[in-house]
């Protein structure tokens, strides 16, 4: 019977201990135990495995958070420091071999299955969704974390773009049409604009934005080589706009190039407040906000605020292109159009016979073709992780150390590159605007063709 009794209590003793076992907390050398569905981590566990070279920490969240806008009721905005990003959104972009495109943009980021993943947001939603997508392409070791916590606390670090405000979300934009004083916003007046090639049937009254006015690309250049008007030129292009120093500009259209093209320009002239909505007038459609169909028309104002620009290095002509192709230590002529252009294989326009590049410049990466900006973008259409802009461009040679001008055809595609190398902070930069256009149709000047010698 004493057998009995002790044999008892030693299993009582060890269902116990056992217990207790299973319900402490995770000690300081134990590994968090991953599921299917993404076991939460702590922020210590967080900070302790965020520099290891097996663990990788993703932002999940839209692309406007990465940046540094305080989205979903983040204390700070930004990302935790050395993050890397897969928002959710990409999994309901309609594109063109999107499965191969998604598995490619992992394969880049470095978030791979034999990793231990941590995928962050500040919504409670939007990694549920990665890890989700994730599980079903055979990744495990996932786990997920609400970014608000690593906020709050300020001796953790966050990382922004230092002029992460010049591309706007869409929440930001409906703030401000409602009348609200949104982060980053002074309060002056605004004008926005949806900006396309071509008469308002081409697209802008298939859908814009509340209250916007289309401009037509027509009105800042001229052909035959699409060369940006004169300055006096482009400030009246400003006044009829019914633009001022003073005002607050957004832009925004369905292909985002040409709002870049438009921004470029009016931070030449010395608009203080320019704004570009990231990822384009897709990016409001998937907010699913209101959208307008009828007409405004253009209000005019009597005096832009200045007679010259204030400028000056931000667009540069053909003679400054040269002096810095001549400066070879300090400067780089980044030539932004496809690699088939940039060696010669194709012109890249049906109204340009010449091909090439300007001697001496640099390719920086662009897209598949005159219309697409593919490297520079995600897949729906916003700004590219600044790091892997970085990384792109030093496999070129190209740092940001250094004096950039950038250039394409004509101007649209360099302008939207220059636009992100400002988001990012890089100093010495400038677009030669009127590109290959110009430099091809003097025979004089100097050319090259092919894959470069060295």
């Amino acid at each position: 019977m004493k057998k009995s009794i002790k044999l008892f209590s030693s299993l009582i003793v060890l269902v116990m201990l056992f217990g207790t076992l299973a319900g402490c907390s995770m000690t300081k050398d134990a590994k968090p135990q991953a599921i299917a569905d993404g076991k939460q981590i702590s922020t210590n566990d967080l900070k302790s495995n965020i520099n290891k070279p097996d663990w990788i920490v993703v932002d999940t969240r839209i692309n406007d958070a990465f940046n540094g806008w305080k989205l979903d009721g983040v204390k700070r905005g930004g990302h935790i420091k050395g993050a890397t990003d897969f928002a959710a959104n990409w999994l309901n972009v309609e594109a063109e071999d999107k499965d191969k495109k998604l598995a490619e943009i992992l394969k880049v980021k470095g978030i791979t299955p034999e990793k231990k993943i941590v995928l962050y947001d500040a919504n409670g939603k939007d990694a549920k969704e990665v890890v989700t997508y994730l599980t079903k392409n055979g990744f495990a070791n996932l786990y997920t974390y609400d970014v608000k916590q690593w906020a709050d606390n300020s001796s953790l670090a966050m990382e922004s773009y230092p002029n992460y405000q010049m591309l706007v979300p869409a929440s930001w934009v409906a703030d401000l049409i409602a009348g609200k004083k949104p982060e980053t916003y002074s309060g002056n007046s605004f004008k926005l604009f949806e900006v396309s090639w071509g008469e308002e049937k081409n697209s802008y009254v298939k859908g814009h934005l509340p209250g916007a006015v289309h401009i037509d690309t027509d009105e800042e250049e001229s052909p035959p080589l699409w060369s940006l008007n004169s300055d006096e030129e482009l400030i009246k292009f400003a006044e009829n706009n019914g633009i001022t120093l003073d005002t607050t500009v957004v832009l925004e259209g369905e292909d985002p190039m040409a709002a870049y093209r438009v921004a470029a320009i009016l931070k030449y002239l010395g608009v203080k407040d320019v704004r570009i909505l990231n990822g384009g007038f897709n990016s409001w459609i998937r907010e699913g906000y209101t959208v307008e169909t009828t007409s405004n028309a253009k209000v005019a104002v009597a005096d832009f605020g200045t007679k010259v620009p204030l400028n000056k290095g931000y667009i540069i002509g053909i003679d400054q292109a040269k002096e810095i192709l001549a400066d070879k230590s300090n400067s780089i002529l980044v030539d932004t159009r496809s690699r088939d252009e940039y060696i010669g294989k194709i012109t890249g326009y049906k109204d340009l016979k010449f091909k090439g590049r300007p001697a001496g410049s640099v390719w920086g990466h662009a897209g598949s073709d005159p219309n697409h900006l593919e490297d520079y973008r995600n897949i729906d259409n916003t700004m590219r992780n600044g790091s892997e802009i970085l990384a792109m461009w030093k496999e070129q040679g190209i740092t940001p150390d250094k004096r950039l001008s950038f250039m394409c055809g004509s101007g649209w595609r360099a302008a939207e590159v220059m636009l992100y190398a400002d988001t990012m902070g890089v100093k010495s930069i400038s677009m030669y605007a009127n590109g290959w256009y110009e430099w091809s149709a003097n025979p004089n000047n100097p050319v090259e063709i092919g894959e470069p010698k060295n």
